[in-house]
């Protein structure tokens, strides 16, 4: 079964949004293990950030925090593989005085004038990967809350007047910048691949699907931008038992299966609460991945209804496959079953083209692999989405639902999208509806990891759940 295409998914009342892409990620960028973030203070002419001291301190916190931050997430789940700082200095600027109204929120035009703007003021593109563009939200009128170019280097985050930001918004929209499409949930009756598989919201399992900015990334987001690699992914070339070890888990092991499923593949994790991160997800969870596209991955959710994000009280596994749950595929003669699975270890039998797994686990060693791992030339490099291409990102973005800040729609990935010139762009966003749950975060990140290795601390997980 082929994941069906996003724009089946989005309501009737669509809305759309031209940007432009000027100052996508450089292609010299994409093999550096460090991304550099600049953000930028807008004024316009009409209406100013009313407090720049006030705000440029909260950014500082919010984006490069030795606690919460923008940061701090991403460079614990990417285990230090790339690193994220501030571009310059403190890595805030402005603000910059651009000459446009606000009314209209002219996406392409507070990029392209902030660029100019900068450079004018020593910050040329080529001292950052990513920029991030805060503004005076009031009268700019931006009926999203945040919006990223996906696979680009580009963010808008509107602000009101208390200067507040929400940070799952935030790593959403730098998710887009990394490639990611929003992240949906398949349910597959019975745990058959092979047919009745049916898009049903979204996964929460990562910030690209509802999980709020707690959850860490999934195991085929890592893949995508060479975050998970060596021993921690075993690509599955023939039939084998396997034990998996958390995704964010301290110690070593395989954190992931890539499986093939035809011309897809299936690959199975492990989920614990491991440093700040997965508090609320817990369990062995299994994602398809469409045509070999990472980035586009699907939680396989074969429950009737379950959903640890629906109900207050439910479990945080209440989603996960438990031990003795099967996924089959009889028309490419796939079995994968998850014979045990704990807090700290999962067991997981893999059977390909009808030959039966062996019943003991090596300790995460298997067959031979069917390929190679997967490079940073495949993956798109760190930080930057496969296929995208300078002034052609597509953009994605963090619609307000109900007045609320901290609950949004989201628009569809970029699969959506429809030419629209606009600014000298060549863009469009299509908004699709569904909420994000964010979640404020309760223990703090004091240095980025060496490696996924590294020990994690297990301090402030009593109290992950919060009201919906």
């Amino acid at each position: 079964m082929q994941l069906s295409p996003r724009a089946r998914l989005v309501p009737a009342a669509l809305v759309a949004l031209g940007v432009t892409a000027a100052g996508a990620a450089q292609a010299s960028a994409a093999d550096r293990p460090e991304r550099r973030v600049q953000v930028a203070m807008v004024n316009f002419t009409d209406s100013r950030i009313p407090d720049a001291g006030t705000l440029e301190n909260a950014l500082k916190d919010n984006y490069f925090g030795a606690g919460s931050s923008l940061t701090s997430y991403y460079n614990e789940v990417t285990g230090g593989a790339t690193t994220f700082e501030a571009a310059r200095g403190d890595g805030i600027a402005g603000p910059v005085d651009i000459d446009l109204p606000a009314a209209g929120c002219d996406t392409g035009k507070i990029n392209d004038l902030t660029r100019a703007a900068l450079a004018e003021q020593g910050v040329p593109e080529d001292s950052y990967d990513h920029l991030s563009l805060v503004f005076p939200a009031e009268k700019a009128g931006c009926d999203w809350l945040a919006l990223g170019t996906v696979g680009g280097g580009t963010t808008w985050m509107p602000v009101g007047a208390d200067g507040k930001m929400s940070m799952t918004a935030l790593v959403h929209e730098f998710g887009h910048n990394f490639g990611y499409s929003h992240h949906m949930r398949l349910r597959c009756p019975d745990g058959d691949l092979g047919a009745g598989c049916k898009e049903d919201g979204t996964s929460h399992k990562t910030p690209m699907g509802g999980g709020g900015w707690e959850a860490g990334l999934t195991s085929p987001e890592l893949l995508h931008n060479s975050w998970l690699t060596g021993d921690e992914a075993k690509r599955v070339g023939a039939s084998g038992t396997y034990e998996l070890r958390p995704l964010y888990g301290k110690g070593g092991g395989v954190r992931a299966l890539d499986i093939p499923l035809g011309d897809d593949r299936l690959v199975v994790e492990l989920r614990h609460g491991s440093g700040t991160l997965d508090g609320e997800i817990q369990g062995v969870h299994a994602y398809r991945v469409p045509g070999g596209d990472y980035a586009k991955s699907a939680l396989i959710d074969p429950t009737p209804d379950a959903d640890e994000s629906t109900g207050g009280d439910a479990p945080a596994d209440a989603d996960a496959l438990a031990a003795g749950t099967r996924l089959t595929d009889t028309a490419r003669k796939l079995e994968v079953e998850v014979v045990k699975a704990g807090a700290d270890a999962a067991t997981v039998s893999v059977s390909l083209d009808g030959v039966a797994a062996p019943q003991s686990a090596a300790s995460g060693t298997g067959p031979d692999t069917d390929a190679p791992a997967r490079t940073k030339a495949e993956a798109g490099g760190a930080g930057t989405g496969a296929g995208s291409g300078a002034g052609t990102d597509a953009a994605d973005g963090v619609r307000p639902a109900g007045g609320t800040s901290e609950l949004a729609e989201t628009g569809a990935d970029s699969g959506t999208s429809v030419p629209a010139t606009v600014g000298g762009g060549l863009l469009l966003a299509i908004g699709a509806a569904f909420v994000l749950r964010s979640r404020r975060r309760t223990a703090a990140v004091t240095s980025p990891r060496s490696s996924r290795r590294s020990s994690r601390r297990s301090s402030g997980r009593s109290s992950r759940r919060h009201s919906r």
